[in-house]
């Protein structure tokens, strides 16, 4: 009676170790998905290498498809994306109000990651900033 009470715990152990390797395998298709997309990351400074908190961030991949950031407390930014649907022509846009509008191919951010922003040139107004703060919302989180 043992060894048969044995037996069967035996052969649960090894059925239950079984079907857990058998369910890992199926998620390495989903890490592999991951492995593809990088996190790019950045800053933003304003006056005197001040970190600038809320400035609209937008990458346009092409004219039908951006994505979208808002920089944090420090000046922080991120972007999920695979690199493989990037164009060469795609480009950053930061937008603060009382600072001018900058545009930076997407190769000097991959680069540098550090964009600091002027009050010369055209500046932003409060108006034209909450206008494009609430346009790109209609961007994507993740490309």
């Amino acid at each position: 009676m043992r060894s048969l009470l044995l037996l069967f715990a035996v052969t649960l152990l090894f059925s239950c170790k079984t079907q857990q390797k058998g369910e890992s395998l199926g998620g390495n298709e989903d890490i592999e998905a991951i492995a593809e997309d990088e996190l790019l990351t950045g800053k933003v400074l304003g006056k005197r290498k001040k970190k600038m908190e809320y400035v609209a961030v937008k990458l346009v991949v092409d004219e039908n498809t951006c994505m979208k950031a808002y920089t944090d407390k420090d000046g922080l930014y991120d972007f999920l994306i695979n690199p493989s649907k990037l164009k060469a022509d795609s480009y950053f846009e930061f937008v603060y109000k009382g600072y001018a509008k900058k545009q930076i191919p997407y190769s000097e951010i991959a680069e540098k990651g550090t964009v600091t922003l002027s009050t010369k040139g055209e500046v932003v107004t409060t108006t034209d900033y909450r206008l494009f703060y609430e346009a790109i919302r209609s961007c994507k989180d993740e490309l």
